[in-house]
């Protein structure tokens, strides 16, 4: 399992690469859950080089996912292949996440997400 991160625009890209199972979900989780800890809200996974997701992969999404509803975070998934969306829709995940077919569009999302939060006056 590769893991790549990158900043852009205030998001947090990170990469994943090969396979994403029982294996390798704990180095996952446990780096994505660090991220959360150090006050990151705003995500998106890009899955281009990501060539295989178990269960134990989807629910490690699911974690990071509930992390970050706590914590009013967004979260996108980009670059999923043919084989990975199958899985996500079979599994109903198309319906909880937010994909995109490019990095460049999740990060778009994002920040559109952060701009429209922003701009909205405080509950009284």
């Amino acid at each position: 399992m590769e893991i790549r991160e990158e900043t852009r625009c205030e998001v947090k890209v990170v990469g994943l690469g090969g396979r994403l199972d029982a294996v390798s979900s704990p180095i996952v989780e446990d780096r994505l859950m660090a991220l959360l800890d150090e006050g990151q809200t705003r995500l998106v996974l890009d899955f281009s080089d990501l060539t295989y997701i178990s269960s134990v992969g989807l629910r490690v999404l699911v974690l990071l996912a509930r992390g970050l509803q706590k914590s009013k975070g967004r979260l996108a998934l980009a670059g999923l292949s043919k084989h990975i969306h199958e899985i996500f829709k079979i599994s109903g995940f198309t319906t909880i996440f937010s994909i995109y077919p490019t990095c460049d569009e999740a990060v778009k999302y994002i920040q559109a997400l952060a701009d429209v939060e922003e701009k909205k006056p405080a509950a009284t």
